[in-house]
């Protein structure tokens, strides 16, 4: 399946700013299911001024505005290959250890309802003797039915143990608290971004986000909690990280005063 994706995103500032840089995470990453065909990233009222790779493997560019643009305005346009691989990504190939992805983090660090979430699943584990991706989809199952999707309820800064205190939120509080779990139960674990063709919206206001479990055997496989499957051929990976913070579209810094106005839309075709 190929697809044509188009990720715009406006900064509009009250006053000019003294400086502002933005970190991108918008170029998708060619691995065993998807190829990227063709991309570029354009600009108006800034400049990239570099273009990296992160250690976990993402392309990475820093863009700076220009001082006396009042706006700035990121398109990110391109066409990805993608084939159905059963959620599977294969070998850890990232320059960081296996081992830190069982660490957990500002946003994934379990309290006293996610760890007793993993006692009821380790319970069930022990009883059913699944496999690990049965566990994993089971995993994924029980944290849906507790944190019901619902817009509104939680930010980007709402770590997993919030989520599930307020029992309500979107895709990265599913994600967040699925991987703390599974690093509870010893698995290397990582939040993935990218898009996601719906059948029913082309155009989108959020990219979307996935879990990826490393399991022996397999390797790096992906489980979608929001939407209770592994990815398939709709799905279009851009970065992973520790969490929902190292793999953040559009993330920056000013100086300068007055407010800002942010705007996005996204649009993903067949």
């Amino acid at each position: 399946m190929i697809y044509s994706i188009s990720h715009h995103t406006s900064f509009n500032f009250e006053n000019p700013q003294k400086a502002a840089m933005q970190r991108l995470h918008l170029i998708p990453i060619s691995n065993i299911s998807q190829q990227v065909l063709e991309w570029k990233i354009e600009m108006q009222g800034g400049f990239v001024e570099l273009e990296t790779t992160d250690f976990h493997g993402n392309s990475v560019q820093l863009c700076r505005q220009d001082p006396l643009a009042d706006s700035l305005i990121i398109s990110s346009n391109g066409k990805v290959e993608v084939t159905n691989n059963d959620g599977i990504v294969g070998p850890h190939k990232s320059a960081v250890p296996l081992a830190l992805f069982k660490r957990s983090t500002s946003l994934s660090r379990p309290g006293p309802r996610l760890r007793k979430l993993a006692r009821e699943i380790e319970i069930w584990q022990n009883f059913s003797n699944a496999t690990d991706p049965a566990l994993m989809h089971h995993l994924s199952d029980q944290v849906y039915d507790r944190i019901s999707y619902k817009r509104g309820m939680t930010d980007v800064t709402t770590s997993a143990e919030q989520a599930l205190e307020v029992g309500a939120g979107v895709c990265q509080d599913h994600v967040h608290a699925f991987i703390s779990i599974a690093r509870i139960f010893g698995f290397p674990a990582r939040y993935t971004s990218g898009y996601l063709m719906m059948d029913l919206e082309k155009i989108q206001t959020a990219s979307h986000a996935w879990a990826e479990v490393y399991l022996d055997g397999l390797g790096w496989v992906g489980f979608d909690i929001s939407n209770s499957i592994s990815p398939d051929d709709r799905y279009i990976k851009i970065a992973s990280g520790f969490d929902y913070n190292d793999v953040i579209p559009i993330s920056g810094v000013r100086i300068g005063t007055g407010d800002e106005h942010l705007s996005t839309s996204i649009m993903v075709e067949q």
